[in-house]
């Protein structure tokens, strides 16, 4: 396996912006709310954005400085200067109007109309809620963090949250209910809900690992690292002694692994570790 290389300093900010947005991703994306000190509101996506502790609960986004010219973004000075904003989630719904909201406006006018959102009074901070929003957080500037200078360099702004919001029908915080959208490069997103959407629970226990598995399993040319990650789940390795054959398991090397990746894929380890077993006892 290849890969081609890029060193940064043979970038310029917009080739070194298309590879981290390209490559880091599907990011969530903050619709950040925030008002001038003369109480102007303002409304911009962002989607460097994360959260990062939760006692007390904390959580950033970056308006970085424009990769064409360095210039400032309307939302770091209001933030910076208020200290305070909103980060609104953006959900599958409100993903047309989010895109209008990311057009670059003259200063002082208000994306809420331009993209047709609805603002709600916040109970601690400034900044108007996006009644359109699933999931919100009213948040006060903690720190301003500047990671370099000059065109595309990142503007850090953590802060912490000071209240939650949470829509009535997306209580659970279940991702098919709160539909939220994903960024990605270029014009890209994607959606965490529909077929998109899959469960992948952390192990229990402590799994035996990929490193355990039986070495006809890890030389598979079949097998992907997909079904071993799944296989290598188990706290103990099966002992294949135990396993029972069944009229009309395949007989051939190739098949079975066939079969165990079937298995495996319609969620039955156990099945797969039997099908292993059987393998191992046919030799």
């Amino acid at each position: 396996m290849t890969f081609r290389t890029y060193l940064p300093e043979q970038l310029d900010p917009v080739q070194t912006g298309a590879l981290l947005t390209g490559g880091v991703g599907p990011r969530p994306i903050a619709l950040a709310s925030t008002c001038s000190p003369e109480g102007l509101r303002n409304l911009a996506p962002f989607s460097f954005f994360n959260a990062f502790g939760a006692h007390p609960p904390m959580v950033a986004f970056a308006p970085n400085r424009r990769a064409r010219d360095g210039t400032v973004k309307h939302t770091y000075l209001n933030a910076v200067a208020t200290r305070e904003f909103v980060i609104a989630a953006v959900s599958y719904a409100m993903a047309e109007q989010m895109n209008l909201a990311s057009a670059e406006f003259p200063e002082g006018v208000d994306e809420f109309v331009k993209a047709g959102f609805t603002p709600l009074p916040a109970q601690r901070v400034r900044p108007a809620l996006v009644a359109e929003s699933p999931f919100q957080l009213e948040c006060r500037l903690d720190q301003v963090l500047e990671l370099g200078t000059g065109p595309g360099s990142g503007l850090m702004l953590v802060g912490e949250v000071v209240a939650f919001h949470v829509r009535e029908d997306c209580v659970s915080l279940h991702p098919g209910l709160l539909d939220l959208v994903g960024r990605h490069g270029g014009a890209f997103y994607c959606r965490a809900s529909g077929a998109a959407l899959f469960e992948l629970p952390k192990p229990a226990g402590l799994p035996i690992g990929y490193d355990a598995l039986p070495a006809r399993l890890r030389a598979s040319a079949i097998l992907t690292g997909q079904d071993l990650g799944q296989l290598a789940q188990v706290t103990e390795l099966p002992d294949p002694s135990q396993a029972v054959a069944r009229p009309g398991d395949p007989g051939d090397g190739p098949g079975l692994e066939r079969a165990i990746q079937l298995a495996l894929r319609s969620g039955d380890l156990a099945e797969a570790w039997r099908l292993v077993g059987v393998g191992v006892r046919l030799g």
